[in-house]
């Protein structure tokens, strides 16, 4: 552990150890409330994923992995705070404690720099799904996509490589003014520039899927409230931008680490609470469409249609796509496809709401193109298109009627 310089130290006030000023137990509290927000909200995805679209993927997976992290990461903050003195000024916190704070200070930043990296990626993983196979006009977006989770999960784990490894040997980062020959490397400018690092992630995530999401074959409205739920990740850059300020004042230019790096514990848990929440808003629509019709403007009943929901989704496959008949192949293209699935996916309008808007029979499967109930047991095919013919139709129902009365009669 590298201690300030002495004519620094010189200056410092006399330790008090029985009743020293603090922070408060700020952290604490806003550990608990924000983290029971983001682990609520995640909980309802998986709820929605899993039990009402049964489209349950990759991201959700990472969300919760992302999530766990996150848990850890407020686990030691709180400790760290409430029983060894982060809340203190450095000089009223004992010299016997410092190597503890050390150690929970190396734990705290490797968990969040995993916790929010893993979050990106679900996000953009997410996003990437919204492309089917990835290809033609949207290939490029797959690559950048890809490229992306590429460049934020090197980040992450070069920083914990770093991190870990930034003394030598390891125990000089958290023993106090070692005595042995040790060499580290400047701490402050590590985090630091993992900031600035995590900042431009930040961004990158935000800001990718927006030319995406305006290329769709979608009317302007649709596009605008797409854009909007994924630019909820402004306020997780905002919070990133005000955690980079206190990094630095705490561990660049200043030497009073633990009050002044205080304020960095509480962004970091508000910056990865909100990157949760906004990763999982997309993915919340069928509940609100399944329990809040109204919210939605529905006019159907809201038991009916739940009821019908729960067993009309176990239609979909577990990347979240319908089984659906195509009424004429050259109209059904990729930017159909990925316009169907941006509108079910950030449930712009899901699929059963399609499809129960325009018919309430079970046992159908429904051809979003058209808007009509497609029959299992007849069609015919013609070049380039897909004829069904219902098992029910009017001119069968005449000549049913036909033979019953011809019946009746002889």
């Amino acid at each position: 552990m590298h201690l300030p310089p002495v004519a620094v130290m010189a200056t410092w006030p006399t330790p008090n150890y029985i009743d020293p000023p603090t922070r408060g137990h700020g952290v604490l509290i806003v550990n608990v409330v924000c983290i029971s927000l983001a682990f609520l909200v995640v909980i309802l995805r998986l709820y929605t994923r899993l039990r009402i679209t049964c489209s349950a993927g990759m991201d959700d997976i990472l969300i919760v992995i992302g999530l766990a992290f996150a848990i850890a990461m407020v686990a030691v903050t709180s400790v760290a705070t409430e029983k060894w003195g982060w809340n203190r000024h450095i000089w009223d916190v004992p010299e016997t404690w410092l190597s503890t704070v050390q150690k929970l200070n190396l734990v705290f930043q490797i968990m969040f720099s995993w916790s929010s990296s893993i979050t990106k990626i679900s996000l953009l993983w997410f996003c990437r799904r919204l492309l089917g196979a990835g290809k033609g006009t949207f290939m490029w977006f797959n690559r950048a996509f890809i490229g992306s989770m590429i460049f934020v999960a090197l980040s992450c784990f070069m920083f914990t490589f770093i991190s870990i490894f930034q003394c030598s040997p390891i125990k000089a980062y958290w023993e106090v003014d070692p005595t042995y020959s040790h060499k580290c490397l400047d701490e402050g400018a590590i985090v630091f520039s993992a900031s600035v690092i995590n900042i431009f992630t930040d961004f990158l995530v935000t800001a990718l899927p927006m030319p995406l999401i305006w290329s769709l074959k979608l009317p302007a409205r649709q596009r605008l409230a797409v854009i909007s739920i994924f630019g909820l990740g402004i306020i997780v850059n905002v919070a990133g931008s005000v955690r980079t300020v206190y990094v630095w004042k705490s561990m660049v230019v200043g030497y009073d680490t633990t009050w002044l790096g205080w304020p960095v514990l509480i962004a970091a848990c508000v910056e990865i609470s909100l990157g949760l929440i906004c990763s999982s808003a997309p993915a919340l629509r069928p509940l609100i469409a399944t329990f809040l019709p109204r919210l939605l403007n529905s006019t159907r009943n809201a038991g009916y249609s739940y009821n019908q929901r729960s067993r009309s989704q176990k239609l979909w496959s577990s990347t979240g796509r319908s089984h659906m008949h195509p009424i004429n192949s050259s109209r059904q293209g990729e930017y159909e496809s990925d316009r169907f699935e941006i509108m079910r996916t950030v449930e712009m309008e899901t699929w059963t709401e399609s499809r129960l808007a325009h018919h309430h029979a079970m046992g159908h499967r429904f051809d979003i193109s058209g808007n009509r109930a497609l029959s299992p047991e007849s069609f015919e095919t013609k070049p380039g298109a897909t004829v069904n013919s219902s098992a029910a139709s009017e001119k069968s129902s005449r000549s049913l009627r036909r033979d019953e009365a011809y019946n009746a009669r002889h």
